[in-house]
C-alpha cells in the first residue's frame, strides 16, 4: 500500500512509498534518495507487474523533486506497460495521460527557447487528444486542455472548455482558477477577482490556496487596492509550505513602488524601501532564476551605481525570461547600464531589442531617443519623442527635448537608424550572431554564450548539399566551438566547456588546411581546463605533449612552472621559465614569472622585472607595479634614523613606477592601491584616504582596498568610520573569520573607548579579540591583546561613579580581570620567544592585583550604595503611596460631604413644595367659602321676587329651581379650575 499520494501533496508528505510485489514482499521507496535514473525503479515495477497507481505515485514524487523529465520517464514506462497489458482496461490510462500533458506542458511554461516550447506543447496535445478518444467527457481531460489553450493563446477555446466544466460542476477549482486567468488577460480584474475569490472559498484552505491568493493580490494591485493586495500576498507567504519567489517579487513590487509615492512621508517611504529590498532578496534566494526579481535586482544595482551587476542581472533574468514583457524589461536595463557607462552603442542595440518585445516600454523609448541624438539622426528622435509625447503628454523631459529637436530640424518622417535594422537580422545571420557574441565577450558572458549557440544552430540549418556553405562552415566550426567551450569555462560550467572542447578538436581533425593550427590554442585551452579543475596530471599531459608538438609554444612550457610552483618546486620552476629563452632570450613573460616566483625582497626578483623594463617591454604594466611594491618593501625595511634616507628614496621610486603604471592605464587598480598605501605610510593620510576611496568606488571587491581605508581612518583618528569599514570587510569578504582584520577591528574599538571612556565599546573590543583568539589559540600576543582588554574594560568600569555602574557590571568586570591576571601569569612563564615585552607583562599583572582590590572595595561600596539607594526609593515610594491615600481619602470624604450637601438641599426643597402645595390649598379653600358665603346671601334675597313673579305671572317653580341647580353646578366646576390653576402657578414659581 503506498504511504503518499497526489493529494497528499497539499498537506504533509511521507517519507516512503510502500510498492506491493509479489510473494507478498513489499519495496519501500525512500522519496528523499530518489535514483537520478527513474529506470531502476521503472524496470522493477514492470518485471513485478506492479499496479498503475504507483507509477503514477512514483511520477508525482519526483515532480515534487522539480525532476519534471524523470518524472515523463516514469509515466511514459507506465503507459508502455499499460500498452503491453492484456488486463489493462484504456480508461486506467486517462491519470496517467493528464498527468504526463501537464508535464509536458511544465516544461513549455519554463522553456525560453520557442522551438523546445513548441514541442513540449504538441507531445502535450498528443497526450491530450489520446485521452479524448478513450473518454471525451474525462473532467482533468478539459481542465488540462483549457490550460493548454492558454498557453497556445487560444482564449476562446480555453474559455469554453472552462464553461463547460463549469455548468456541469460549479465548484471546480481548477476550471475556476482558469477562467479567473483568462478574465484577468482581458483585463476583467473585478470578474477575475470574483472568480479567485468563488475558487478560494470552495477550496476551504485545501486546494492551491497560495496559488489563488496571487491571483487575488495581482487583482487587488490592478484595482488600486494596494493594502489588500499587500493583505494577500503575506497570507499566501505564511501559508507557503516553502519559500514563494512570486509572492516576494510581488510584495517588493508593491512596497517599492510605495517607496516613490511623494505623497507618503520619509518615514513610511523609507520603509517601505527597506522592506522592498528585503523582500526582493527573500525573492533571490527562493529562486535564483526568477526573471522579475532578477530584473528588480538589476534596477537597484543600476540605482547605486553598479553597472556591471546590473548588466549580470539582466543578463540572467532575459536568459531565464519565458514572456516577451520581462525579456523587454532586462533587456532595457541591459541598455540603460551601458547608456550610463557610455558605451553608446551597445546601449542602442539593448533599447531596440527591448521595444521588439514590448512595444509600449515608455523607458525604452526614452533611452532610444536618446541614442538616436547620440547618433545626430534628428528625425528619427523627434519621431520617438512625439509618440512619448502622446503617451506621456505632461512628462516635462519630453516636452523639453522635443521642443529642442523641432528647432533644430522640421517635422519629417524618417525610419530608425541602419544599425537597428541590421539587428533585426541577428536571429538569421550566424556571423553576425558571432559579432554580437564578440562584443558581449568582456562584459556579459552569459548574453556572448547565447549567440555562440545560436550561432552554432543557424549554421548546422544549412542545407548539407550546399558545398561552398560547408566548407565555409568547416572554416567557423572549430573556432566557434572553441569560443562556446571558453565561455562555459569563464562561466565555471567546467564539464559543458570540457565537453565542447571535445567537439572543437575533433572538427579541427577534419580540417587539412591552415585550420589545424587551432588545434594548439584548443589544446592549450583545455588544459587550462583542467588546470581550473585541479586535474593537474592530465594538464601537464596536455602542456608536454605540446612542447612535443610546438617547442617554442612558450606559453606551455610557462604553466609547467607555474604548477610545480604551486606545489613548492620553485627550483623546478625556474628551470621550465628558462626554457623558454632557447627560443626568446627576451621573453618577457619568462622574466616576470622567474621573478614571481622569488620572495619579494631578493635581489633577483627586482633584476628580473628590470630586465623586463630594459630590454622587454618597457612599458609592461604589471612589471611597474611590480617594482613599486618591491621598492616600498624596501622601504618598510628601513626603520631606522641610520637609513632615513634610504627609506625616503625608496618609496619615491615606489610612487614613481606607480604613477608611470597609471598613466600608461589610469583604472589600474593595483597601481592605484600601492600609490595610496606609500602616501599614508609617508604622512599623508588625507590624500591616501581620498585616493582609495577613489578606488574602492572602481572596484568595490578588492578586500585590500576595504582593509587600508579603514587602517588609514584609524590613523586620522576617525574610529567609527574606521571600525564600520573593518565590520563591513570581515562581513563582505571574510566571513568573520580572519583572526588580523579582528584584530584591527578591536584595536579601534580599543583606542575609540579610550578616546570616549565608554565601557561598551570596550566590551566589544574584547568579544572581537575573544574571537580572533578563538581562531588563532596559540598566537601569545592575541593571548596578550585579550588580557590587555580585560584589564582595561575592568579598569573604565572602576573610573564609572556610583550612578553609572551598577554592582553586576563591577562583578563581570572582577571577572574579566581574573582571566587577564591568568593569562598575564602565564605569558610572563613562557620560556619561547615572544613579540610582547615580559616586563611591562609583569607590572600589568602587580597593576591588576591593585585594580582587583580597588575593585573589591569599590563591590561594597557600590552594593551599600545601591542597599542605600533602594531604601531611599522604598521610603520615597511609601511616602508617595502614603500622600496618594491621605488625597484618596480626602477626595472621598469631599465627595461624602458634597452628597450630604445635596440630600440637604433636596430635602428642604421638598419642605418647601409640601408648604407651597399647603398654602394653596388653604388659599383654595378660602376662597370657596368666600365665594359660598356670597351664593347663600343672593339665594336668601332670590325667594322673595320669585313670591312676587308667582304670584303677578303664574310661572311654575319647578324650572326656576331647575335653572339654578345648573347654574350653581357651573360655578363650581369654575371654582375648581381656577383652584388648579393656583397650584399649577405654585410649581412653577418653585
Amino acid at each position: 500500500m503506498a504511504s503518499t499520494s497526489f493529494e497528499s501533496s497539499y498537506g504533509a508528505r511521507s517519507k516512503t512509498i510502500e510498492v506491493p510485489l509479489q510473494h507478498e514482499q513489499v519495496l519501500e521507496v525512500v522519496c528523499d534518495d530518489l535514483p537520478t535514473n527513474p529506470t531502476e525503479l521503472t524496470d522493477i515495477f514492470q518485471q513485478e507487474s506492479v499496479g498503475l497507481p504507483y507509477y503514477r505515485l512514483l511520477a508525482i514524487e519526483y515532480y515534487h523533486q522539480d525532476k519534471i523529465e524523470q518524472s515523463i520517464q516514469v509515466v511514459q514506462a507506465a503507459l508502455k506497460t499499460a500498452s503491453q497489458s492484456p488486463h489493462t482496461q484504456p480508461r486506467q490510462k486517462l491519470p496517467l495521460l493528464s498527468l504526463i500533458a501537464t508535464l509536458y506542458m511544465r516544461l513549455a511554461r519554463r522553456e525560453t527557447d520557442d522551438a523546445r516550447r513548441q514541442n513540449h506543447l504538441t507531445e502535450a496535445t498528443q497526450f491530450i487528444n489520446e485521452a479524448d478518444r478513450i473518454h471525451n467527457q474525462y473532467e482533468p481531460t478539459f481542465v488540462i486542455k483549457g490550460n493548454l489553450y492558454i498557453l497556445l493563446r487560444k482564449v476562446d477555446e480555453a474559455s469554453r472548455s472552462f464553461n463547460m466544466i463549469l455548468e456541469k460542476r460549479p465548484n471546480c477549482i481548477p476550471a475556476l482558477l482558469g477562467r479567473a486567468k483568462i478574465q484577468y488577460h482581458l483585463q476583467q480584474y473585478k470578474a477575475s477577482l470574483v472568480s479567485y475569490q468563488t475558487a478560494l472559498r470552495y477550496s476551504r484552505g485545501k486546494f492551491s490556496g497560495v496559488e489563488i491568493r496571487l491571483g487575488i493580490a495581482q487583482c487587488f494591485a490592478q484595482l488600486k487596492m494596494y493594502a489588500e493586495a499587500k493583505s494577500a500576498l503575506k497570507r499566501c507567504i505564511d501559508i507557503s509550505p516553502t519559500p514563494n519567489a512570486n509572492a516576494f517579487i510581488l510584495l517588493a513590487i508593491l512596497e517599492l513602488n510605495e517607496s516613490k509615492e511623494p505623497q507618503n512621508g520619509i518615514v513610511q517611504q523609507e520603509t517601505a524601501l527597506r522592506h522592498g529590498l528585503q523582500h526582493m532578496q527573500k525573492s533571490h534566494a527562493a529562486s535564483r532564476k526568477h526573471p522579475v526579481a532578477l530584473n528588480i535586482m538589476a534596477d537597484h544595482f543600476f540605482l547605486t551605481r553598479d553597472f556591471e551587476k546590473t548588466i549580470q542581472a539582466a543578463s540572467r533574468a532575459l536568459k531565464n525570461a519565458s514572456n516577451n514583457f520581462n525579456k523587454a524589461e532586462a533587456l532595457y536595463q541591459i541598455a540603460r547600464a551601458h547608456h550610463q557607462m557610455q558605451e553608446f552603442e551597445n546601449a542602442h542595440k539593448y533599447y531596440t531589442q527591448a521595444l521588439e518585445l514590448n512595444a509600449k516600454h515608455v523607458l525604452a523609448q526614452f533611452g532610444l531617443g536618446q541614442m538616436q541624438l547620440k547618433h545626430g539622426e534628428y528625425n528619427a528622435a523627434i519621431e520617438i519623442f512625439e509618440k512619448l509625447h502622446k503617451s506621456e503628454p505632461a512628462s516635462v523631459e519630453v516636452m523639453k527635448i522635443l521642443g529642442s529637436l523641432y528647432a533644430v530640424i522640421g517635422k519629417k518622417e524618417q525610419s530608425l537608424g541602419l544599425f537597428s535594422k541590421i539587428l533585426g537580422h541577428a536571429d538569421h545571420d550566424p556571423l553576425l550572431a558571432i559579432e554580437v557574441a564578440e562584443m558581449y565577450e568582456d562584459k556579459d558572458k552569459d548574453s556572448a554564450l547565447k549567440y555562440y549557440k545560436q550561432s552554432l544552430q543557424l549554421l548546422e540549418t544549412i542545407p548539407k548539399d550546399d558545398e561552398l556553405s560547408q566548407e565555409r562552415i568547416k572554416e567557423i566550426k572549430p573556432e566557434l566551438l572553441n569560443n562556446i567551450a571558453v565561455m562555459h569555462q569563464k562561466l565555471n560550467n567546467f564539464t559543458d566547456a570540457e565537453h565542447y572542447y571535445g567537439l572543437a578538436l575533433q572538427e579541427v581533425e577534419l580540417c587539412t588546411g591552415q585550420e589545424k593550427d587551432l588545434k594548439l590554442t584548443i589544446s592549450y585551452n583545455l588544459a587550462r581546463l583542467y588546470e581550473e579543475r585541479m586535474d593537474i596530471e592530465k594538464a601537464a599531459a596536455i602542456y608536454r605533449k605540446l612542447i612535443e608538438d610546438y617547442p617554442s609554444y612558450a606559453d606551455a612550457h610557462l604553466r609547467l612552472g607555474a604548477i610545480e610552483e604551486s606545489i613548492g618546486k620553485t627550483s623546478e620552476a625556474n628551470e621550465y621559465y628558462k626554457e623558454v629563452f632557447d627560443t626568446d632570450s627576451l621573453d618577457a613573460k619568462g622574466w616576470i614569472m622567474i621573478g614571481q616566483s622569488n620572495p619579494i625582497d631578493s635581489k633577483l626578483y627586482k633584476r628580473s622585472f628590470e630586465k623586463v623594463l630594459k630590454d622587454c617591454d618597457k612599458n609592461d604594466l604589471y612589471t611597474h607595479v611590480a617594482l613599486g611594491n618591491y621598492h616600498a618593501n624596501i622601504a618598510r625595511e628601513m626603520k631606522t634614523e641610520k637609513t632615513k634616507q634610504i627609506r625616503a628614496d625608496s618609496y619615491k621610486l615606489a610612487i614613481n613606477f606607480y604613477s608611470q603604471t597609471l598613466r600608461r592605464d589610469p583604472m589600474n587598480i593595483y597601481a592605484a592601491n600601492g600609490l595610496a598605501i606609500v602616501i599614508a605610510e609617508t604622512g599623508h593620510t588625507e590624500q591616501a584616504r581620498d585616493l582609495f576611496n577613489q578606488v574602492r568606488e572602481a572596484n568595490v571587491n578588492n578586500a585590500n582596498v576595504w582593509v587600508n581605508l579603514a587602517h588609514v581612518y584609524v590613523e586620522l583618528k576617525q574610529y567609527k568610520q574606521a571600525i564600520v569599514m573593518y565590520e563591513n570587510a570581515l562581513k563582505k569578504f571574510y566571513n568573520n573569520r580572519d583572526a588580523n582584520l579582528l584584530l584591527c577591528l578591536a584595536r579601534a574599538q580599543y583606542i575609540l573607548s579610550k578616546h570616549d571612556k565608554d565601557p561598551e565599546v570596550m566590551y566589544e573590543a574584547l568579544k572581537n579579540t575573544e574571537k580572533a583568539l578563538h581562531i588563532q589559540p596559540s598566537d601569545k600576543t592575541t593571548h596578550y591583546n585579550l588580557a590587555l582588554v580585560q584589564q582595561s574594560y575592568a579598569q573604565q568600569i572602576s573610573d564609572l561613579s556610583q550612578e553609572q555602574r551598577s554592582s553586576q557590571d563591577i562583578r563581570k568586570a572582577l571577572n574579566c580581570l581574573e582571566c587577564g591576571q591568568r593569562t598575564f601569569h602565564m605569558l610572563v612563564n613562557v620560556d619561547e620567544h615572544t613579540l610582547y615585552d615580559k616586563k611591562i607583562t609583569e607590572q600589568r599583572e602587580r597593576y591588576g592585583e591593585t585594580l582587583r582590590v580597588q575593585l573589591d572595595r569599590k563591590l561594597a561600596e557600590q552594593i551599600t550604595y545601591e542597599q542605600d539607594r533602594e531604601d531611599k526609593l522604598s521610603k520615597a515610594r511609601q511616602k508617595r503611596e502614603a500622600e496618594r491615600e491621605r488625597m484618596k481619602q480626602a477626595a472621598e470624604e469631599k465627595q461624602r460631604l458634597q452628597q450630604l450637601e445635596m440630600e440637604r438641599m433636596e430635602e428642604s426643597r421638598r419642605r418647601l413644595m409640601e408648604k407651597v402645595r399647603e398654602d394653596n390649598i388653604l388659599m383654595a379653600t378660602q376662597q370657596l367659602q368666600e365665594e359660598d358665603y356670597e351664593e347663600d346671601k343672593k339665594n336668601r334675597k332670590r325667594p322673595r321676587k320669585r313670591k312676587e313673579n308667582e304670584e303677578d305671572d303664574g310661572i311654575d317653580d319647578s324650572n326656576e329651581y331647575g335653572d339654578d341647580d345648573d347654574e350653581h353646578l357651573h360655578k363650581k366646576d369654575r371654582k375648581q379650575y381656577r383652584s388648579k390653576r393656583i397650584i399649577e402657578d405654585s410649581d412653577e414659581e418653585i
